[in-house]
Order: structure tokens, then sequence, then C-alpha cells
């Protein structure tokens, strides 16, 4: 039996696996000990990712109202809707929410549907939509949309703060790194409204109030400048500080258990 080397791909971390085929519609799944991002390590979804190769629960061919049709009359009627609803209130009327495990193909084609023939550009895909946030938060601080790290940062962090992020759930295989980071010594620091399982572990959990994050951060900048541990020269050279942008980060306060912090 043959393995194959491949990605999970599930989500962004991108662990690598080994699948062996073990029948027609079977296959083995193990963490790949070599991939740089998990190292061997699986979390649930991965390692259950031989059950999705099976054709149990599918829809095996087209169904109209309850009933199996061809794949003739199936598309005809998805077009004719389309020309119906395009017709009658325009091509905007029409959007695509993708999926964010699509192939590079599969989006090409996707877009090409929608932009090309149906003359919208109402299309959007989990995978730009989930990462949204991080994108704007790059581009404003790097000026372009970059992430500034990489998983071989886990080996050698002496602190992980996790602001609104509950990585034992959404990222399991990179938590497991920073708890094993943690268990050599290393630091955790969750800042989450939520009691979550993250935050349970954490060697600090601030508690603070929504919409406070941004108070905190400019706390946490002022406390810095206060006791000479802000690179003055750095900032001078490569960040724009707006002139009154000191005198304004230590006026608001976030709020932690409904007391000033």
């Amino acid at each position: 039996m043959s393995v194959v080397r491949t990605t999970c791909a599930y989500c962004g971390v991108g662990c690598g696996i080994l699948a062996t085929r073990t029948g027609a519609r079977s296959v083995e799944i193990k963490g790949d000990p070599e991939h740089p991002a998990n190292y061997g390590r699986l979390c649930s979804k991965g390692t259950h990712l031989g059950e999705t190769v099976g054709l149990e629960g599918r829809l095996l061919f087209p169904v109209i109202g309850n009933r199996r049709a061809s794949w003739d009359k199936a598309l005809d009627l998805v077009a004719k809707r389309f020309r119906q609803t395009i017709a009658e209130h325009g091509p905007d009327s029409v959007a695509f929410y993708v999926s964010g495990q699509l192939l590079t193909e599969d989006y090409y084609v996707a877009n090409k549907l929608m932009k090309g023939f149906i003359g919208s550009a109402n299309i959007d895909t989990n995978s730009r939509l989930c990462m949204s946030s991080a994108v704007a938060g790059h581009t404003r601080a790097f000026g372009e949309d970059v992430v500034p790290a990489s998983y071989d940062d886990f080996d050698a962090a002496d602190l992980f703060v996790l602001v609104g992020s509950n990585t034992a759930w959404c990222h399991p295989v990179v938590y497991q790194r920073i708890r094993a980071r943690c268990d050599a010594g290393a630091k955790l620091v969750v800042i989450d409204p939520r009691r979550t399982e993250t935050a349970d572990e954490a060697d600090l959990h601030l508690p603070i109030k929504p919409g406070s994050d941004v108070a905190l951060m400019n706390g946490l900048l002022a406390h810095c400048r206060a006791n000479g541990l802000i690179d003055e020269t750095y900032l001078s050279r490569s960040v724009s500080v707006p002139d009154d942008f000191w005198d304004k980060v230590g006026e608001e306060r976030p709020v932690v258990g409904g007391e000033g912090l």
C-alpha cells in the first residue's frame, strides 16, 4: 500500500498528513511527523479525514422535488431560475458564497461563472472573510497583508498573548505547541471576556469588558513608555505616530469584572 503525503484542508494551520489507501473508498490517516506545521499531531477533524472518503450520506445524483432527475434536467432548471431572477432583479440579485476548502482551479471556475457569465462581482469565500479582520490589521500595521511570524517562533517564545482567541478549540494543533512550550517555562496570557478552555489553562486571564481591548492595548503602551521599555529610535524611524498619540493612550481604561484595570 502506497502512502500519499498531503495536507489537511480543514483550517489554515495546514497540517501534514500521511494517507494510506486501504480499500476502494477507505483511507487510513496519520499525522506526518516530518511536517513543520504539526510534526505528526492532528486534531479531531484531521484524525477523522478518512471518514469523508466514503459515499455514506452523500447526494450522488440530482434531485428535483424529492424525485431523482437527470443532470441535464437539473442544470436546465438552475439556469432557468438564474435567468428569471436576473431578468427581474438584475445580476446583482445573485450572490455566491463558496467554501474555504476549494482548490485554486475551482475558485477560478466559480469566479468565471459569476463575473463573466452572470455579470456580478457578488462572490466571496470563507477563506477570505474568516481572515478579513487580520488582513485589515496587518495592512494598517505593516502596509501589506503579511503574517510577521512562523510556527518556528513557538519553540523560542517566552510569552504568549492570545487576544479573543479560544485557540484550544479553534486551532488545537497550534495550541498543543503552545502548551508544550509553556511546559518548558513559557507563560500564557489570555485576553478574552469569555471563560474558555484556553483561558482556564492560562497563567493570567484578563476577562475585560467587550470593546475595551483598545483601551487595554493603549494602557500597555503607556506603561511601557513610562518604564522606558519603548524603542524610541525604532519608533521614530519606522512608525507613524500622531503628535498627540501619547497624550491620549492613557485616557481610556479597560474594565475587568466591572472595575477599571
